[in-house]
């Protein structure tokens, strides 16, 4: 290892002083790079002798809990959609008897405080359950986006596919087709060592 750290920092020293200035350096950026993979790959296999063990650790410990996890998992999903359906039903049930309440004291056919004993005496919706074992669920509602038009949903909000304009793109430009409106092929340069 502290062969690695002594090359590492002699390569960070000739990092820091060399510069590309003319033909001549510029011929020796290659075998610098040359030097400089070559060190990334005994550094890689130096780190595999750690790695490559546990990794088959982590790799057979995955395949055997990663599974149970998954089922515990899902199965708290299903708990509580199951709890949190029976919830709602009951709170949609109570609205439902506040709602025909108030509609027999607007057709008059029930006085105001016999209504407002009658929603009194109605059991609460429970929101938060609790155990003796100090287990508990608590029923939150918050107010979600729900897109239920897309085509009328301003342009502003669309996002571009990248990718897809990209890789169409370079093909319409290699069978000569005309360009999409909005895109333009360009060169750009990169080194790659050799």
């Amino acid at each position: 290892m502290a062969v690695i750290k002594s090359q590492a920092t002699k390569m960070q020293n000739m990092l820091d002083e060399f510069q590309v200035t003319d033909d001549q350096s510029l011929a020796l950026v290659a075998d610098k790079i040359k030097n400089v993979k070559t060190l990334a790959k005994a550094v890689d296999e130096q780190k595999k002798k750690f790695t490559d063990p546990a990794n088959a650790i982590l790799k057979e410990a995955r395949e055997k809990f990663d599974p149970i996890i998954k089922q515990c998992k899902n199965a708290e999903i299903v708990l509580k959609q199951r709890a949190g359906a029976y919830m709602q039903k009951k709170d949609d049930e109570r609205r439902a008897e506040e709602a025909r309440i108030a509609a027999r004291v607007e057709k008059g056919t029930m006085k105001e405080e016999t209504a407002m004993r009658k929603m009194e005496a109605m059991p609460e919706v429970q929101t938060t359950v609790r155990t003796d074992q100090g287990a508990g669920l608590r029923m939150s509602k918050r107010r979600v986006a729900v897109i239920e038009s897309p085509d009328q949903v301003p342009d502003e909000y669309w996002v571009i596919d990248e990718v897809r304009v990209r890789r169409d793109a370079l093909e319409r430009d290699k069978n000569g087709e005309p360009q999409i409106p909005g895109v333009m092929i360009r060169e750009e340069a990169s080194i790659s060592s050799v």
